[in-house]
């Protein structure tokens, strides 16, 4: 009571990595990865790029034939990809450009609308067939009203000029890759998400820091001996 606080958040980075052959199918499209590893941080990119080189030299993963990062496109990861000290395949996730795709449809069309549902169709469709280039070329027809229309189609301009070198998805499909992100979407809530923010939680950077690594720590299987650990220091 009587005190003052300033309300701000920051991101954990969570990283999951696997072997491609560890992908069990489960249906047409879909598949469950059965052995995977966890790597969480809250802070600069350059640390939590350490962090992912050491679990890939833990894995074997730098002696890989074709290394890929799949991620939503942001530009902290390309700066990522480009200081690891290996060759590495880009990969933006289709669902995140669909997701951005059909907002824009809503916003210029009316929410749920045949003429929304219709354009965001044929601009998905083009997205899959590696035409990102003709989206684009769409947009330029479209006749926002309203700043938040207009700031999301240009928002959704630029996102699809500065990743077109990570949409092959036809490509993709035919390396036998996989093209979505679920696996770190559902780490960013199973892994830190599920604890960090918890109603009424209120963290100190250090202590959220602390407990990402901790629970990247306890999915991957190292609880025990990190505790054991803890306690001997």
């Amino acid at each position: 009571k009587g005190r003052r606080y300033e309300i701000a958040g920051k991101e954990v980075k969570n990283a999951v990595l696997y072997d491609g052959k560890d992908c069990a199918a489960e249906t047409p499209g879909r598949g469950c990865l059965i052995d995977k590893r966890y790597v969480s941080y809250l802070g600069n990119w350059r640390i939590f790029a350490l962090m992912v080189w050491v679990m890939m030299l833990r894995r074997g993963f730098n002696r890989a034939k074709q290394l890929v990062i799949l991620s939503d496109g942001a530009d902290w990861i390309r700066s990522l990809a480009e200081w690891l000290p290996v060759d590495v395949l880009l990969i933006l996730d289709l669902y995140h450009v669909k997701k951005r795709i059909r907002e824009v449809a809503n916003l210029c069309f009316g929410a749920s609308t045949k003429e929304a549902a219709s354009w965001a169709k044929t601009q998905c469709h083009r997205i899959e067939q590696g035409a990102a280039t003709q989206v684009i070329e769409a947009l330029r027809f479209l006749n926002p009203r309203g700043k938040e229309a207009t700031d999301k189609v240009e928002d959704l301009n630029g996102y699809l000029s500065n990743n077109r070198d990570r949409m092959d998805y036809p490509t993709y499909r035919k390396m036998g890759l996989r093209v979505g992100s679920g696996a770190v979407e559902s780490a960013n809530f199973h892994v830190t998400g599920n604890r960090l923010k918890l109603q009424g939680m209120r963290w100190s950077e250090d202590g959220a820091r602390i407990m990402a690594l901790l629970r990247a720590d306890l999915f991957n299987g190292y609880w025990e001996s990190t505790t054991k650990e803890l306690i001997a220091a």
